[in-house]
């Protein structure tokens, strides 16, 4: 009993698991064609020229060695007043394994502006 408990710590480890990885892009008004400065997304604001970047989140895991990494799954909200909402949505079935210093390249992602309604009194 004590040699199988003795092999399965030994074959046990820490591991680093991606929780998100780096997200960068660009978020445009989709009809002028122009950067939209200080957009939420996720926690962080675009700057003048639209861009932002995500940093990656990492946590640790003990994990025996021969187990499949968990899934991969990433939801951050984009929200500017005036415009719909968003969110950059990935999915990975092992992106957990994903190794440190992975980036996602969102590209450009354009807003809708919302329509103005007028109230009548």
């Amino acid at each position: 009993m004590l040699l199988i408990t003795i092999a399965l710590i030994c074959q046990s480890c820490l591991v680093s698991r991606c929780k998100r990885p780096q997200i960068t892009g660009y978020i445009y008004d989709s009809i002028t064609r122009k950067p939209i400065e200080n957009c939420k997304v996720g926690e962080n604001l675009t700057d003048t020229k639209g861009y932002f970047q995500l940093k990656e989140l990492r946590y640790s895991e003990f994990t025996f060695i021969g187990y499949e990494a968990p899934p991969l799954m990433v939801n951050e909200a984009i929200i500017k007043e005036g415009y719909e909402n968003k969110s950059i949505q990935l999915f990975n079935p092992f992106g957990g394994g994903i190794r440190k210093g992975a980036v996602h390249n969102c590209d450009t992602i354009f807003l809708k502006k919302v329509p103005i309604i007028a109230v009548e009194k």
